[in-house]
């Protein structure tokens, strides 16, 4: 998800790519941005490509 992400895929896209609902994936991405400490998405991708994550 979080590679999808990092690649400009839209979330409706990542959805259904992922057999997912646009509210799960958009959880998961939060989820992501609290786990990682970032400020924002594009913050969490940075940190995730940083840490060798994605």
């Amino acid at each position: 998800m979080l590679r999808l992400t990092a690649g400009g895929t839209p979330t409706r896209e990542i959805a259904e790519r992922l057999c997912l609902s646009v509210t799960t994936v958009r959880n998961h991405l939060s989820a992501i941005t609290r786990k990682t400490g970032g400020r924002n998405r594009i913050d969490a991708i940075r940190i995730a490509v940083e840490s060798g994550w994605v």
